[in-house]
């Protein structure tokens, strides 16, 4: 893609998002500083006034590389000229990791920039990230290589909620456009990124064992040489087949929805009427009951869920222990067991 075509599909990209919300609409760009960001952050800033929305940008200090707290500034002055910019500072620590503590504290940072600014009538403002297909594929990679289903392959969605929060919507316009894209644009608009040397895999973070972190190693490793192996880049086939997969899981969540009303009695499922349900309806219906009795959504995995599924063709009286409860089998049907 050349530079201007670059620019224009990354204004195109913002504008799609900006014709889904009404006038006056608040939104806050999550920008780092690097490529993807920044480019997100100068197509906002074109695009906002034509579509008579609010802009801000926040960009987040996770005050653990040497000057960042220098190159927050820096970004804050140089941003100022096309948008409201400001910084905030966090603690990045946690127990997930330097990757997953920091990225943590990043969403938590936004959601109360998003609350803050956003319009008492109208709730939280929208976060936009700048995921781009890239992202997406390394996302899709790091699902198949955990083997915990569909779902984790299916990748980020463009539009949903930001992860952490049931109030603060959040988009990814970039999903379509990859890292090169993003930094002909910067060059076409004259702003330069940063490389942040944590998203290497020689970079400073590393997995306690001394390894690379996961993400970056991908990044740098795993798509280079599936790509050289497959005589194609890869990025776009694994985004594709992620938005595919995620359609038709949509649909399967949507009848999986419709048969639990079916199943239940009460607070509890009918086993007659579960074992009639499809094997990727049955297993659906069997999470959302468990989630709605209690089960800790963050720890519940499908090995818990085929678990209590498998209680359909056990003895009276058994059951199973998840996160959060315990489920158990009577005559008839599935219950959340009494401590």
């Amino acid at each position: 893609m050349d530079r201007p075509r670059a620019v224009l599909a990354a204004r195109q990209a913002v504008r799609a998002v900006l014709t889904t919300v009404p006038a006056g609409s608040r939104m806050i760009v999550a920008c780092s500083g690097g490529s993807d960001s920044l480019a997100l952050a100068l197509a906002l800033a074109a695009e906002a006034p034509r579509a008579a929305i609010i802009p801000s940008l926040l960009t987040v200090d996770h005050g653990i590389l040497p000057g960042s707290a220098g190159r927050a500034e820096q970004l804050v002055e140089r941003m100022s000229q096309y948008l409201p910019s400001r910084s905030v500072r966090i603690d990045a620590g946690g127990e997930d990791g330097p990757e997953g503590s920091a990225r943590a504290a990043r969403y938590r940072a936004l959601a109360e920039e998003a609350r803050r600014f956003g319009n008492p009538s109208r709730g939280p403002a929208l976060v936009l990230l700048g995921h781009t297909m890239d992202d997406q594929a390394e996302t899709v990679l790091m699902g198949l290589g955990r083997g915990s289903g569909p779902r984790s392959i299916a990748g980020m969605r463009p539009v949903g909620l930001l992860p952490g929060t049931e109030d603060v919507p959040a988009a990814r316009p970039l999903l379509g456009l990859t890292r090169e894209d993003l930094q002909q644009a910067c060059r076409q608009w004259g702003e330069q990124w940063w490389d942040d040397p944590s998203n290497r895999a020689e970079g400073p973070w590393r997995t306690a064992s001394g390894e690379p972190l996961r993400r970056a190693a991908i990044r740098d490793y795993v798509l280079p040489e599936l790509s050289a192996a497959l005589g194609q880049d890869v990025r776009e086939p694994l985004a594709r087949t992620a938005e595919l997969l995620r359609e038709d899981l949509d649909y399967l969540d949507k009848v999986a929805e419709e048969a639990l009303e079916d199943c239940r009695d009460g607070d509890e499922l009918l086993l007659e009427t579960l074992r009639g349900q499809p094997v990727p309806v049955r297993t659906r219906v069997v999470r959302l009951w468990l989630l709605e009795q209690g089960a800790r959504a963050g720890e519940l995995t499908s090995t818990h869920v085929r678990g209590v599924t498998r209680l359909l063709e056990a003895e009276t009286g058994k059951g199973i222990d998840v996160p959060g409860l315990r489920a158990s089998r009577t005559r008839h049907s599935l219950k959340r067991a009494v401590e």
